[in-house]
């Protein structure tokens, strides 16, 4: 399956009108669908988009939850309630609602940041910031690489020795 990769910024129009980049048009029209599904962020200053795959996934982790409770419902509001379908034009263009664009700080750019299943919008400035942290803190998550690694595989990985890289072994 294809998925939403590499970042691109682009301009955005008086309008609110922004070309979305050719390639994750291509994941979405894959998955049968001439748009794509956006929703501000409840985790930062960006907004959250994708196609059928990634809202039917949205879907199917609401769906385990109790269908009354109200972390369920909160949740909902904001993955459901608050998305909206936004159709590409005949240039690939979509127009973004002045809220979200409010929500995300976006005047005249916006970055799209592929993430394999969904991408995010952000605006160029707001994505540094992001970007840098993630760069600062990714050397933490190698476990959580491993983890997942071992998981599809089904293998166990080994990890190096601790104490300064020298082996057990006799002397």
């Amino acid at each position: 399956m294809e998925s939403f990769r590499g970042t691109f910024t682009n301009k955005v129009d008086a309008k609110g009108r922004v070309s979305v980049p050719a390639k994750f048009r291509a994941v979405v029209a894959a998955q049968g669908f001439n748009g794509m599904t956006c929703f501000p962020s409840f985790l930062g200053q960006f907004l959250e988009g994708g196609g059928p795959a990634f809202t039917a996934e949205i879907d199917a982790i609401l769906n385990k939850l109790p269908p009354f409770s109200p972390e369920r419902d909160q949740l909902a509001a904001i993955l459901v309630g608050n998305a909206v379908d936004l159709m590409f034009d005949g240039d690939g263009r979509v127009v973004l609602p002045r809220e979200f664009m409010d929500h995300a700080g976006i005047t005249d750019q916006v970055t799209f940041v592929g993430m394999t299943n969904k991408f995010q919008l952000w605006s160029p400035s707001g994505y540094e910031v992001f970007r840098a942290e993630a760069l600062r803190q990714a050397s933490g998550h190698t476990g959580l690489l491993s983890e997942a690694f071992s998981a599809l595989t089904g293998s166990r990985t080994v990890q190096p020795p601790s104490g300064g890289g020298q082996s057990g072994g006799a002397q």
